[in-house]
């Protein structure tokens, strides 16, 4: 159980880093670059943003079943 626990936590942190990495993405384009608001920037977020959040309620819920699991096996 301790490697699917390792899994799930990786997986969480894999979304939050995709999430930050959507983020960075717009504001390099926005400021850094001095670029104006195109279809890349609000595809970037909207998609990685959906995705990661999806992703990340699964992992979530899994890793909330997987401790109750336990709770209950004890």
């Amino acid at each position: 159980m301790d490697r699917k626990k390792r899994t799930l936590r990786y997986g969480i942190i894999a979304c939050m880093a995709a999430m930050v990495g959507a983020v960075a993405y717009a504001f390099v384009r926005l400021y850094v670059m001095n670029m104006r608001v195109d279809l890349s920037v609000f595809a970037v977020n909207i998609v990685v943003f959906m995705i990661s959040a999806g992703v990340l309620v699964y992992l979530m819920w899994k890793q909330k079943e997987m401790e109750e699991e336990e709770f209950f096996r004890d």
